[in-house]
């Protein structure tokens, strides 16, 4: 349970609670380190398109005029090159802007989705809280893989149908805490004070509801960005990535596709680790966010 005691009901403190809450990742040694991962992450997904490097599908070749297919790493080759002939740098670079995209994307419907539905449960209650929860709950039995497989078959393999796809299989858990904090957020006198003042149902909400589940919207924001990160990269690996859109994902698939998984080891690390570095560090920061959550709750620092 988050303490939100301190915190006042009005929607303009809600970027100071953010701030408060966040603060500490900086002064955690590994959440330091983290945030400075994802920093750079960030800043080369989005000048990375715009480098002076070859294109991810732009056919490389060697001195002597021949396509350079699995050129291990050399001084021309930085981070060698693929079956087809492909840089792994390029690609590599590349890359850092589709898991962005998709693991922001994917983060932002899900909490947008999770969000609404648990903050109108847990407001109103009775039966509105009933429907929606059933639907949660429903929600919770679908398989992720099978109707994955059927929802990009039907609407495309796009990041943005990927997106959506990993958004409206995962708003289930953010909605179930949201409706938690709501429930008890709900009893609270500022809340009492809003309908005897005679606010309405959407501003106690909104304006004085929502402020208060910022935190554990944090928490579950970047949460959400690893989940759509790694179901991207698992949905490429297994076929049923955007084909035309590089990601360390197809790249995966690419290099077991080609029979070369044993040989060409660096087509295999540099996306590898790649991809674990960045889900490492999205853990590392919300673990740490989540455990500010921890110690608020107990009334620590």
């Amino acid at each position: 349970m988050i303490n939100v005691q301190k915190y006042s009901d009005t929607a303009s403190r809600a970027r100071r609670i953010a701030w408060d809450f966040f603060a500490p990742v900086f002064e955690d040694r590994w959440g330091k380190f983290a945030m400075t991962i994802l920093g750079i992450y960030v800043l080369i997904g989005i000048v990375g398109p715009y480098m002076p490097i070859p294109g991810p599908f732009e056919y490389l070749q060697t001195s002597s005029g021949q396509y350079a297919q699995l050129e291990p790493p050399s001084s021309e080759f930085p981070l060698g090159t693929t079956y087809l002939g492909y840089g792994v740098l390029s690609q590599t670079i590349h890359s850092f802007r589709t898991s962005l995209t998709v693991g922001v994307l994917s983060a932002v419907l899900v909490v947008a989705i999770g969000v609404n539905i648990g903050l109108v449960s847990g407001y109103y209650g009775g039966k509105v809280d009933t429907v929606l929860m059933g639907l949660t709950d429903m929600a919770y039995g679908l398989p992720f893989y099978p109707m994955a497989i059927i929802l990009i078959a039907i609407f495309g393999s796009g990041l943005y149908t990927i997106a959506a796809v990993i958004a409206l299989l995962f708003w289930r858990s953010v909605a179930r805490v949201t409706r938690s904090e709501a429930l008890s957020l709900r009893e609270r006198e500022f809340v009492k004070s809003a309908k005897a003042a005679g606010s309405s149902d959407v501003k106690i909400m909104y304006y004085h509801l929502l402020p208060n589940l910022v935190p554990l919207i944090l928490i579950y924001f970047v949460f959400a960005i690893t989940w759509g990160i790694l179901l991207e990269a698992s949905l490429s690996f297994i076929g049923l990535g955007d084909p035309d859109t590089v990601s360390w994902g197809l790249m995966l698939h690419e290099v077991f596709g080609s029979g070369e998984l044993t040989r060409a080891w660096w087509w295999v690390i540099v996306p590898s680790f790649t991809l674990w570095l960045f889900i490492w560090s999205l853990y590392v920061v919300a673990r740490t966010l989540e455990d500010n959550a921890t110690v608020s709750a107990k009334g620590g620092a």
